[in-house]
């Protein structure tokens, strides 16, 4: 595995997507791009069942099903470079117009995605409920139970529908379940601030001990352009190193070329003009190797390891899993 950087020992990266079988990606695919790019492991969610939007049916729960299969089936073949993460969406759609019975069939989805396919992870977007309504803290409580890491999707989404339920402040209501860790994905775009203030009040609540902490925030490319570089240098300069993490939003498959170009080296480029900006760490130092290299690999790892009790074991399908609905485009 190459390096990409002579000061950046090790990659993980926790944000990317799988875009479905009938795209040709394979784990052999997806593990070489990751090899000649230098990146050690990866986050890897379960496919989209549409980009555009995430207002589901009831008809809809088989196809959930079948993404988190085919997300388990992709990441058995090297566990431990791809982190599995199902996708679950608890919108009352799925149940009929209710909303308990859709949060009961995603607690049996967990269950599912946990005994039978092996995954640790859970991704979820809000769309049609929101992250604060005391509806979901059976589905929060049951993650937490059985000690799964969470993704959150926060701040604007390009359906131009879901985004007002992703406002970082509503999801606060993590703190009712206090063994549960998540990760608040894009640092909230366009709602910065309100990221960085929700993940400053844990140190009312959990002390000064990272392990202690609940919420650490992604910088994938949530922001546009004009807005990447300062919403690095706030997130430096207003909460702990140990709060951000780095990710892609990357869908495979991908050439690692593509990979490096369009993710790694721009976001380690923000990072070292907004460290050295926002006078963070001296450029050259050990203190400025340190917190790359906490950003790069440690944060998103060390939290893992804080949720996740069991390691992930994905089961192998089998059989070829089809994916009709799978994204074939970013969010």
């Amino acid at each position: 595995m190459g390096k990409l950087h002579p000061s950046l020992d090790r990659v993980l990266d926790a944000h990317t997507h799988l875009s479905g079988s009938d795209s040709g990606e394979s784990p052999d695919a997806i593990v070489s791009t990751m090899d000649d790019a230098g990146v050690d492991k990866a986050f890897v969610f379960a496919p989209l069942l549409n980009t555009r939007s995430w207002q589901l049916d009831e008809d809809d729960l088989e196809h959930i099903q079948t993404h988190n299969d085919y997300c388990a089936d992709i990441c058995s073949a090297a566990p431990e470079r791809l982190y599995g993460f199902c996708v679950l969406n608890p919108t009352p759609s799925l149940g009929g117009g209710d909303k308990h019975q859709a949060v009961s069939l995603m607690v049996e989805e967990l269950h599912r995605c946990y005994h039978d396919l092996g995954l640790r992870g859970v991704k979820m977007v809000p769309s049609g409920w929101y992250p604060n309504d005391p509806a979901m803290l059976p589905l929060y409580e049951a993650i937490a139970n059985a000690h799964m890491y969470t993704v959150f999707h926060v701040g604007i989404f390009l359906d131009a529908k879901e985004g007002s339920f992703c406002r970082p402040a509503f999801y606060e209501q993590v703190h009712q379940v206090s063994t549960m860790r998540v990760q608040l994905a894009h640092l909230g775009w366009p709602w910065v601030d309100e990221t960085l203030a929700v993940l400053a009040q844990e140190k009312m609540t959990h002390g000064s001990d990272p392990a202690r902490w609940q919420m650490r925030a992604d910088v994938s490319f949530g922001p546009p352009d004009d807005w990447q570089l300062s919403s690095w240098e706030r997130a430096l300069t207003s909460v702990e190193p140990q709060r951000l993490i780095y990710g892609s939003d990357g869908f495979w498959p991908m050439e690692a070329d593509r990979y490096v170009q369009a993710h790694l080296l721009p976001q380690l480029g923000v990072f070292e003009t907004a460290a050295t900006l926002g006078h963070v760490a001296e450029e050259g130092t050990d203190e400025r190797h340190q917190l790359r290299q906490q950003i790069f690999f440690d944060n998103a790892w060390s939290h893992w390891c804080n949720a996740v009790r069991e390691p992930q074991a994905p089961r192998r399908a089998g059989r070829t899993i089809s994916t009709p609905q799978a994204a074939q485009k970013a969010h």
